[in-house]
């Protein structure tokens, strides 16, 4: 069984939320550690996240998030 590995670590959570988000959309799972950190103690602390993936998957998931996708210039535009 393979070990998970941190492929990203953030000071804030969303941006730990999109690239799940970019990975999940390529079929590669991940988890994100101390994602509820904040929810249980009284005082909200400065708290990094970490997301994790498997080590098998590790190389393709640092592919997916180097890439960069243009914008598309139609998008939200009125076809006429």
């Amino acid at each position: 069984m393979s070990e998970l590995k941190i492929i990203l670590q953030s000071a804030y959570l969303y941006e730990i939320d999109l690239a799940k988000s970019k990975l999940a959309s390529r079929g590669i799972p991940s988890y994100i550690k101390n994602e509820f950190v904040n929810n249980v103690v009284l005082m909200p602390i400065s708290q990094n996240y970490f997301l994790l993936v498997n080590e098998e998957l590790f190389p393709k998931a640092k592919e997916i998030l180097a890439e960069t996708e243009p914008l598309d210039e139609n998008f939200n535009q009125d076809e006429n």
